[in-house]
């Protein structure tokens, strides 16, 4: 029996909770600081690989210098994200700077290969005075940062298991570092592509808030002006809780004539808003968008498309035509009974 076995039996059950809280945490991180994510995830290693670790690399003090029983990851989906989330991780534990990098910074100039970004980290000492946490105080564990391309090429390239791991004859292996080079610039790529977008937002959102509407409706610009608009009307706007891709409203729009911002807003009955609040009516981007086409002119919109939704039951619509109007929309359209709040259905 190892000398180290009584000591490991003792600790792993602490990492493992401290693997579990650790997860939890970094997840509330991400969320609360609206960053998206693929995975986050962890493991706590076996009794067997740490004692196989401990007598490998001959440790004398495995307590301090075992720094990995503990470790997660994480799986961004850009590079300039990884940057936002070491800050995270920087502000809520208590880093061992000596013992984390950047892997980048190892390879050397001309070398392409596996990257990330590595911590060793414990709790720290606020959070460690918290009851939850006592028995985790001065734990290390390691959290690895990686984008998804960044992820595709470790799995692929150095899993034991797969045919690109190991020494392979030299033209092959150019091939793979070349390969491997090209998912490099295109994460690098992926990530200006997605501050770009940012600045667009930001852009977009200053013009709508100022008035400024002579732009083009797209999958960015049309949340952005429809948010606008309900912020300035205090109305609410009932979220979407998947996303979805919207070029069919976007689409639908087109259809009839509105390119630009500007023209949606312009057929906007003026009274819009009041209808909205007396009773209250709720509804999201698609459903609104879709009264607004309606109360336009629904004899062009359906002349141009072809509908694959229906009216849920829609007192609004209906309070801005007559009867007789109202039920040919119906008939034309499609139509179920159902919650006054929710007025919109695909119809397959």
């Amino acid at each position: 029996m190892s000398k180290y076995e009584a000591w490991v039996d003792e600790t792993l059950p602490k990492q493992a909770r401290l693997t579990d809280a650790v997860i939890s945490i970094i997840e509330n991180l991400l969320k609360t600081n609206e960053i998206e994510y693929l995975t986050v995830s962890g493991r706590t290693k076996t009794k067997e690989s740490v004692l196989e670790k401990i007598s490998r690399k001959s440790y004398k003090d495995p307590a301090k210098q075992l720094t990995d029983l503990s470790g997660v990851r994480v799986v961004a989906y850009f590079e300039s994200d990884i940057n936002k989330i070491s800050d995270l991780i920087t502000n809520a534990f208590s880093v061992d700077v000596a013992n984390s990098l950047n892997q980048d910074e190892k390879l050397s100039v001309d070398q392409i290969g596996y990257r990330s970004v590595h911590f060793v980290c414990d709790i720290g000492q606020t959070r460690a005075a918290l009851p939850e946490f006592i028995s985790l105080s001065n734990l290390k564990f390691e959290i690895q940062l990686r984008t998804v391309l960044q992820h595709a090429w470790a799995e692929l390239a150095h899993d034991r298991n797969y045919k690109f791991s190991g020494k392979l004859p030299p033209e092959i292996e150019r091939n793979l570092f070349l390969y491997a080079g090209m998912l490099e610039i295109a994460d690098k790529g992926f990530s200006e592509i997605s501050q770009k977008i940012d600045s667009y937002i930001k852009k977009v959102h200053s013009d709508t808030a100022q008035g400024k509407l002579d732009y083009d409706l797209d999958s960015i610009t049309l949340p952005q002006f429809i948010e606008n608009w309900f912020e300035v009307n205090a109305l609410e706007l009932e979220p979407v809780e998947h996303k979805t891709d919207i070029k069919e409203l976007i689409r639908e729009l087109n259809s009839v004539g509105i390119i630009k911002a500007s023209e949606l807003n312009n057929i906007i009955p003026d009274n819009y808003a009041q209808v909205c609040r007396e009773p209250k009516y709720l509804s999201n981007i698609w459903g609104h968008t879709r009264n607004w086409l309606i109360i336009h002119d629904w004899r062009l919109l359906l002349e141009n498309n072809n509908i694959n939704w229906v009216l849920v039951g829609n007192e609004l619509v209906e309070s801005f035509f007559d009867e007789a109007e109202y039920e040919e929309i119906k008939n034309s359209i499609g139509y179920e009974e159902g919650d006054d709040e929710y007025d919109w259905e695909n119809d397959g």
